[in-house]
């Protein structure tokens, strides 16, 4: 079979030997857990090595839905046909009206008993599609992953949905978002026949697997029983029973809710496991509320099918997790009534089995630790290779590339936070925002610190402050409109993760990147409880660098990675905080530091020495662009 045909004109440095590895490790059905530097090429690497090793059936994960189109580009260079799997709520034609689309769980059970009552017209109109003419619509549309879902089900009159997991048999790339793999009720479901062993599964951003354990958490409050009460008594007609075991759920909460607490907290799950409710009897009659709802929303009309919601569903999904023998309880506080929070806190609870039984395994990220990760953190035991693409085919980015700045008189170390240190930071920040060019990134340890020093900030300043609400597709285009803004994000948030700073050919708009603080997780109940489970399977001190010393590293060296997308890239780390001068951080972060600072002297000297060192890089640029 001829060699398939790398899509750019040459490959960059390590390009060709990554894709040999990826190869190999498909053919000795192992795993390959890849650290490689943004820029570097390994998207391309590994479809290549795919190809070259005539892998018959590919799922290629990302985490989040903004992550697919980088895979998907690469896959149209290549020629190579491909599907897609994610959101199928988003995808759905039957969402389209207006009003809040209901919860991924509501969606779900609508959208199986809408199929398995053959209600939804989009779903029996897919096994009439040409799969051809899709397969040819797919790979040959420039658009988004959701316009094209859109055009789906506006000019074929089917459900997107199912009509790229029809293309999955016909196909050998299946591009998916990580609960279609790490989920084992939604692969089960969505992917039947097929089993883990049938693919090999290629998991970028795979660093994010220490907590991938979250995609099992369910919320619960008081308050949502007592409406699920309410719908058990308007819904089912011999209702007694059902509604004293939710009595018995609201006094059980009640119980643990009653002290008033001001972090979350840990208690013990058998508090009402040994109540004796009745919990089977609780999922049923969330079933027979949503069948009568479906009947009622079918007399209404069909377009309503898709929205509906059942409170008493949020209580059976909440139990289902909660009598996993793997799973916590916790209490968070709230406003007007607290939340009970439950899920597994050892990622291998989700990652192992499906891990330890596909087919072939590559791990990707710009940040996997060295050592043993695969085996130690995620429990699964394969014959594992590692390659650092800087060690082994040469460093990506010349170090001299990066200029680094450490101010040694700040921190955002808890002891140490007074309203004078949060002044200084912003002082620091200002000066920083007016002296330097260009877009800036200023990453803080948590909202509630960037909140403390953005309020300092002068109001003069062009910014874009980060909440939990905040549209990443608007961001970019403040981006783009008004480039010498400053963007202050949370590490590990969205906009850290989830924006592209890039203008409209793909090129980097971002060399200027702060880190307020060390983004040390907050030691609370859930931190020790994850230490705790990962103790039962490592050593403590291990256990304790996974959830501290691991977590903290991944969010700066993500942040501090969106500057450099290239090899000729040039950077400005600015690092405020003392810690960074400490031997530990400095050894596991492998940058050099050029100059360190202790005043808003020595900062305005040293960043005119760095914007220097950027101006010719961006004038280049600049010139490059123009021509």
């Amino acid at each position: 079979m001829a060699e398939p045909v790398f899509p750019y004109n040459e490959f960059r440095k390590g390009q060709r030997e990554l894709a040999l590895l990826v190869k190999e490790t498909v053919e000795s059905e192992s795993i390959l857990s890849i650290r490689a530097p943004t820029g570097f090429g390994k998207t391309s690497s590994i479809i290549y090595g795919l190809k070259l090793a005539n892998a018959e059936r590919v799922l290629y994960l990302v985490r989040t839905v903004n992550e697919l189109f980088p895979v998907i580009r690469e896959l149209r260079r290549f020629n190579e046909p491909y599907t897609l799997l994610f959101s199928a709520r988003r995808n759905c034609p039957l969402m389209t009206v207006e009003g809040r689309p209901p919860s991924p769980e509501d969606f779900w059970d609508n959208c199986r008993i809408a199929r398995l009552r053959g209600i939804c017209e989009y779903y029996s109109r897919v096994d009439e599609l040409d799969l051809d003419e899709i397969r040819r619509l797919v790979l040959s549309s420039s658009d988004l992953p959701i316009p094209l879902s859109r055009r789906i089900a506006e000019v074929h009159g089917a459900c997107p949905f199912f009509t790229f997991r029809r293309l999955v048999d016909s196909v050998t790339f299946t591009v998916a978002t990580y609960p279609y793999f790490f989920r084992s009720d939604i692969f089960e479901s969505i992917l039947d026949p097929f089993d883990y062993k049938d693919f090999v599964v290629v998991i970028d951003e795979a660093h994010t697997l220490a907590t991938v354990h979250s995609l099992l958490e369910r919320r619960l409050r008081k308050s949502i029983v007592e409406r699920s009460i309410e719908e058990v008594e308007k819904y089912i007609d011999d209702n007694e029973a059902y509604v004293q075991e939710l009595k018995n759920l609201i006094e059980a909460i009640n119980d643990l809710t009653r002290d008033k607490i001001k972090k979350p907290r840990r208690v013990d799950k058998e508090a009402i496991l040994d109540r004796g409710i009745d919990f089977e009897l609780i999922i049923d009659a969330a079933e027979a509320v949503r069948e009568r709802k479906m009947e009622e929303a079918v007399l209404s009309g069909t377009m309503l099918v898709g929205r509906i919601r059942s409170w008493i569903s949020k209580v059976a999904l909440w139990i289902t997790t909660l009598i996993l023998p793997e799973s916590h309880l916790f209490i968070e506080p709230g406003e007007e009534e607290h939340e009970l929070v439950t899920m597994p806190m050892d990622p291998s609870v989700i990652v192992k089995r499906p891990l330890q039984e596909a087919k072939a395994v590559i791990l990707a990220s710009g940040t996997l630790p060295r050592g043993d990760y695969v085996s130690e953190l995620l429990g699964v035991e394969r014959p594992t290779k590692y390659v650092d693409t800087d060690i082994t085919f040469g460093r990506f980015v010349k170090l001299n590339n990066i200029y680094t700045i450490v101010a040694r008189d700040v921190t955002t170390r808890y002891r140490e936070r007074t309203p004078y240190m949060f002044k200084r930071l912003s002082a620091y920040v200002t000066l920083i925002s007016r002296a330097l060019p260009g877009l800036k990134l200023f990453i803080y340890p948590s909202y509630e610190v960037m909140r403390k020093i953005v309020g300092y900030l002068p109001v003069s300043l062009d910014l874009v402050i980060e909440t939990r609400d905040t549209n990443l597709d608007e961001v970019e285009d403040t981006i783009r409109e008004t480039p010498e803004i400053g963007i202050h994000a949370v590490a590990s948030g969205k906009l850290v993760e989830g924006v592209e700073f890039v203008d409209d050919e793909g090129r980097n708009l971002l060399h200027v990147v702060t880190m307020v603080g060390v983004p040390y997780p907050q030691p609370d109940d859930y931190t020790r409880t994850m230490e705790e489970d990962l103790t039962k399977r490592i050593s403590p001190g291990r256990a304790r660098y996974y959830v501290f010393d691991f977590q903290t590293l991944v969010r700066i060296k993500q942040g501090l990675g969106r500057a450099i997308r290239s090899p000729e890239d040039k950077a400005v780390y600015i690092m405020l905080d003392y810690r960074y001068l400490r031997k530990d951080l400095r050894s596991e972060l492998e940058i050099p530091i050029t100059r360190v600072i202790s005043s808003m002297q020595g900062l305005a000297s040293a960043l005119a020495e760095a914007k220097r060192h950027i101006a010719g890089y961006s004038s280049s640029r600049n010139d490059s662009s123009a021509s």
